[in-house]
């Protein structure tokens, strides 16, 4: 009982700290020299679309069907997750499966995410240039689907054989079906 309270305390501080940031940190200057366009102004290797990230209600960017089919279990839940608006899904219930917090953000572009994240991997999710940071048991995910900011994704799970990256990509798959265009 211990082990599972235990685990599931830390899932919820994992969750509820945003799993340590993933871009918010700005990596130190080089004192003082400056390049030709901001790193949130840099041209975007996007193929796809621009989508747009104005969204009134959170949980539609991943429809409650979409998630269940996904493998959720729980009603999705509005929150704010480290300066992201959002949608919880859940599969079990705090440390028994997994949480996927989904934000389509103008907080923080793909790029600028990427340069923060000094272990950030590019990846592609559905045509559109992505970076992911993650490990067995959680993964963030920022997709560039906007100039104005991006598809962010924040994952946690528990002892269940999920592999948390493959997760936000399913979500952002989902997602990506559902925000408009630009």
């Amino acid at each position: 009982m211990r082990k599972g309270l235990a685990a599931g305390a830390v899932l919820v501080s994992l969750v509820l700290a945003g799993c340590g940031g993933g871009g918010a940190e700005t990596p130190p200057g080089d004192g003082g020299a400056t390049s030709a366009q901001p790193p949130s102004e840099t041209k975007s290797t996007r193929t796809a679309p621009q989508k747009s990230v104005s969204v009134a209600d959170r949980c539609s960017v991943v429809s409650a069907d979409q998630a269940r089919a996904i493998g959720a279990d729980q009603a999705p839940e509005e929150r704010e997750s480290t300066g992201f608006l959002g949608c919880d899904y859940q599969l079990g219930k705090t440390a028994e499966g997994w949480l996927v917090f989904v934000s389509a953000t103008d907080k923080e572009t793909m790029q600028d995410f990427a340069e923060g994240a000094s272990d950030g991997v590019p990846t592609n999710v559905g045509g559109y240039p992505a970076t992911q940071v993650g490990d067995e048991r959680r993964c963030l995910l920022s997709v560039d689907v906007s100039d104005k900011g991006s598809l962010y994704i924040n994952t946690v799970v528990s002892e269940a054989p999920v592999e948390p990256c493959g997760l936000s990509k399913q979500f952002a798959d989902a997602a990506l079906k559902n925000l408009p265009n630009a």
